[in-house]
């Protein structure tokens, strides 16, 4: 059963340094160009391909998604669970959380 946990930004930091964690910035690819967490991969949700493009990755690693703020993350991760998708997690408040921080 595909579970998502909402996780704040220190959250997400200790997640990232203790665990192997793929993190995707689901933001069109010239917002991921202004700034984005260190190794993030960026997959557009707005990409028509994005359903397509989830669909090679690896369904039983972790997963931390962003974008912005938080809205088009939840979609995303939607997508992500109704496709197999086994342990995502959502930064609330997207990046502008994170630099907030």
């Amino acid at each position: 059963m595909s579970t998502i946990k909402n996780i704040n930004p220190s959250e997400a930091r200790e997640l990232i340094q203790s665990y192997e964690i793929i993190i995707l910035d689901v933001r069109a690819p010239w917002e991921f160009a202004e700034g984005h967490i260190k190794n993030a991969k960026n997959l557009d949700f707005t990409d028509p391909e994005f359903s397509d493009n989830l669909k090679k990755l690896d369904k039983n690693k972790k997963y931390l998604v962003y974008c912005k703020t938080g809205r088009r993350g939840a979609m995303a991760l939607k997508t992500m669970k109704n496709i197999g998708f086994n342990n995502l997690y959502n930064l609330i408040g997207g990046y502008n959380a994170w630099n907030g921080d």
